[in-house]
């Protein structure tokens, strides 16, 4: 038995014999011995280990870890099995019935003998504690493997811009521009501009929403702020600008699994790591940003990218960010003469020195 196991068995000792001679213990979860679990009987990578014995129960506890895509094998156990979800989303499914989406918090009771399989979901990871009555006589019998149908691959062609940028789209990339720079003066004549090509006021509204993730809230406010004096100024003289549609994003979703989706979607290789190695900026950019953000409809994909690619510009020194949103943008059908209009405007209608660093940016990403 390895130092590691060992320690493990003998702190499952201690904890039993103190939990009947001491009282109350708390065993914390850096204690626990995890192992990979077995790849015969799992897809995909997952990982277990086993909670410290209950006094005079018959049970016992595992808690399992399972990376997004990975589930188990069908398979029986010859008392049953309890699952409970900890965290995250995945799948389970009775021979013969409909696979089931699981979520934190939810209690699934497997009967004895009963044909089934769960794990993660298709790109959400899952946790649960699994619950073994009658452990030491509760045999699982290890059956087939799960034959999910394919993955549908992501669709980019329904977001693709296949025509010229219009000028309705130019007029995103000055406002986009402007709004980080603080200058309310020139802002306003860029969102006076804007509405003149079209852009209804829910559209430039959401701009500044976009924006928020990149340039801050601040700046996102005081660009609304800005808008809301346009509005005033145009009313005043007997102009109703149309509304337009309101974003309408779904009420209820699993903004993080969105998100991841929508990375892969857009080609980007941060669906698969977590962002910046730490979980509060990845859950932050993928369940916000391109989660709920995206999925907010009265912007399209390639005019968020022209919000980005113009705010992240004007902000400067994020050659790494604006290198990336350059080849989403790309990606969405927006070609090199198109992306050099969009230079254009930055350098005439904001400042040449941020279209000149963007064009570098670009043709070293393009070498």
């Amino acid at each position: 038995m390895n130092a590691k196991k060992t320690m493990t068995a003998l702190l499952t000792t201690a904890v039993a014999a103190s939990a009947s001679a001491a009282g109350q213990t708390v065993t914390p979860p850096s204690v626990l011995a995890f192992q990979t679990a077995p790849a015969e009987h799992f897809q995909g990578k997952a990982e277990f280990a086993r909670y410290p014995a209950i006094p005079g129960s018959s049970d016992a506890a595992a808690l399992v870890r399972f990376e997004a895509g990975a589930i188990t094998d069908w398979h029986t156990h010859s008392h049953g099995q309890y699952l409970i979800v900890t965290e995250g989303e995945g799948r389970t499914q009775e021979w013969g019935k409909p696979v089931q989406v699981i979520k934190k918090g939810d209690v699934v009771w497997c009967p004895p003998n009963v044909k089934h399989w769960h794990g993660a979901g298709e790109r959400t990871a899952m946790g649960h504690i699994a619950i073994s009555p009658q452990a030491a006589d509760n045999k699982p019998t290890w059956l087939e493997r799960v034959q999910l149908p394919s993955a549908t691959a992501p669709d980019m062609a329904k977001h693709r811009q296949t025509t010229p940028l219009s000028a309705k789209q130019l007029a995103i990339v000055q406002i986009a521009a402007l709004s980080p720079a603080g200058d309310s003066g020139r802002l306003k004549t860029a969102i006076e501009r804007g509405l003149g090509q079209g852009l209804t006021v829910n559209e430039i509204q959401e701009i500044f929403t976009h924006q928020s993730a990149y340039a801050g809230f601040p700046r996102a406010l005081n660009g609304m702020n800005t808008l809301q004096a346009v509005l005033k100024e145009r009313q005043a003289r007997g102009i109703r600008d149309p509304q337009g549609e309101a974003g309408t994003p779904p009420d209820s979703t699993d903004y993080y699994a969105l998100g991841r989706q929508t990375l892969q979607t857009l080609g980007s290789p941060a669906a698969d790591s977590v962002i910046a190695n730490h979980e509060g900026i990845d859950r932050a950019l993928k369940a916000h940003l391109f989660g709920y953000l995206f999925a907010r409809d009265n912007l399209n994909y390639v005019n968020r990218e022209l919000v980005t690619v113009s705010t992240i510009a004007a902000l400067g020194k994020a050659d790494a960010q604006l290198r990336s949103h350059l080849g989403i943008t790309q990606r969405l059908g927006v070609n090199n003469q198109q992306l050099q209009r969009v230079f254009d405007v930055l350098a005439k209608e904001y400042d040449p020195q941020a279209a000149e660093q963007a064009r570098r940016v670009w043709a070293e990403r393009a070498k």
